[in-house]
């Protein structure tokens, strides 16, 4: 457990993970790293035990905190939870290292030119996920979540610009294999996200927070791929027979 008298390099050297919660905070990896927790926060005016609390809590979910049980709940409770979790990551987690993938690049490249092409995968990768969640949250979500709410028998085709669900959810499938490649490409050009011995701890905490990022997606498609998009084929079936 992370401590308010630990300097923050001590702190991500023992876990990698807690660098990204740093970011959110912007606590600076490189110029405050020898200052402890506390003082970091005294210099930024931050709440340490709000720091420390959300390092507590990565530190639960890192351990295997409650599962959620997306098989038992309702389409439209799996909804709100991709969204407030996974969409969430999307929005919150990318941006952030896109920024510092650029900064590695600007600063590091002389040492290992491939860092500039994973700076221009990371911002790839973001405005793919960026579209591909909006689309989800504005079009897709929105009419399988009605469908669940079970106040119509039928619906007419011109409430959506398709005739049956599955369609936009061929289309999404399409863009999570696309994401999972740009993935790949990033495992390989980071080496599976292995920092060299020179590397600094934002390129530290870029290559960390990637791979957190990648988990998380992996969580993220198959909640997807495997349970909501089925299941909304499935009761979309049963609502056309029903009418």
């Amino acid at each position: 457990m992370s401590t308010a008298t630990q300097s923050i390099r001590e702190i991500v050297t023992s876990r990698p993970s807690a660098a990204s919660i740093f970011h959110r905070f912007d606590i600076d990896l490189c110029v405050q790293a020898d200052l402890s927790l506390e003082a970091a926060c005294r210099e930024l005016q931050l709440s340490v035990d709000q720091v420390l609390e959300k390092l507590a809590d990565a530190e639960v979910k890192e351990n295997g905190g409650l599962a959620f049980d997306a098989l038992s709940v309702s389409l439209g409770r799996l909804i709100q939870h991709i969204v407030r979790v996974h969409h969430h990551c999307v929005r919150q987690d990318l941006p952030a290292l896109a920024e510092m993938a650029s900064n590695v690049a600007a600063k590091r490249s002389d040492r290992d030119p491939e860092l500039v092409k994973v700076a221009e995968v990371v911002e790839e990768l973001r405005s793919e996920m960026y579209a591909h969640i909006e689309k989800e949250e504005q079009v897709l979500f929105p009419f399988i979540s009605q469908m669940d709410q079970a106040s119509i028998v039928s619906y007419p085709p011109a409430h959506a610009c398709f005739r049956s669900v599955a369609h936009p959810i061929f289309m999404m499938e399409q863009e999570h294999e696309s994401a999972g490649h740009i993935m790949s490409e990033l495992v390989r050009l980071t080496n599976h996200f292995e920092t060299p011995s020179w590397a600094c701890a934002t390129h530290i905490a870029l290559f960390s927070g990637l791979g957190e990022f990648e988990a998380d997606l992996g969580q993220h498609v198959h909640l997807e791929n495997h349970v909501l998009f089925p299941r909304a084929i499935h009761l979309e079936t049963e609502i056309k027979a029903r009418s």
